[in-house]
């Protein structure tokens, strides 16, 4: 999906007053994770997303809804989100919850410009590949903490096995260790929970819990 396809989506809903973060696939990019784009995810604030839904589905000259098909282990997490086809390409545009993605409040777990600015020279190959310099200045994206600590908690609380996928992706991608879990993690019971649920991972898989402090961990 080209940035122009992107820039013109988040600019219908931020011309609607809905704040918008890019997540999924672009933002796990972002750091330092190697994946391929499949749809464009967008996190929206709970209350939001009827209205956001709404608002993109009137767009008939940008999108299409598409109706709910059939899913698999890797796909089911986006189930009973409202999703759209991007008609200039190939691209799925998928709406989710700032609650489902552990960023509420939307607005207070963004990347800011300052922290853009800070990185411009720092950003990963993967999302080098994706969009330029300039143009990462001006997507919304989330902070790597709530970012990270939302894929686990969606691990722990239901299994996800996308979730448990991201975030080991996260953990080789920022080269995560443990003493960071204990900075930003609420409480022992989330790391105890995840220490118990790693038991179910195969065997060589990287502990999700042996996180420690980087630079991108506000």
């Amino acid at each position: 999906m080209e940035f122009p396809d992107i820039y013109l989506l988040l600019s219908i809903l931020k011309d609607a007053s809905i704040p918008v973060c890019v997540v999924g696939e672009f933002a796990l990019n972002y750091y330092n994770v190697p994946r391929v784009v499949h749809d464009l995810e967008l996190c929206v604030p709970a209350n939001d997303l009827s209205r956001a839904s709404s608002i993109l589905e009137a767009q008939k000259d940008v999108v299409e809804k598409v109706s709910d098909n059939e899913y698999n282990i890797y796909t089911e997490y986006k189930r009973g989100f409202p999703r759209f086809h991007v008609l200039t390409t190939s691209f799925c545009v998928v709406l989710f919850t700032d609650e489902y993605c552990g960023l509420n409040p939307l607005q207070q777990n963004l990347v800011s410009k300052q922290e853009h600015e800070g990185a411009k020279d720092n950003y990963s190959k993967q999302i080098l590949d994706c969009f330029s310099a300039g143009q990462l200045t001006i997507l919304p994206l989330p902070q790597f903490a709530p970012f990270f600590i939302g894929f686990c908690r969606s691990y722990v609380k239901k299994q996800e096995i996308t979730s448990a996928i991201a975030a080991e992706m996260l953990v080789d991608g920022m080269d995560l260790k443990e003493e960071w879990c204990w900075t930003h993690f609420e409480s022992e019971k989330v790391t105890k929970c995840m220490r118990e649920r790693q038991t179910a991972l195969p065997p060589g898989s990287t502990p999700v819990y042996w996180i420690t402090p980087q630079q991108r961990d506000k």
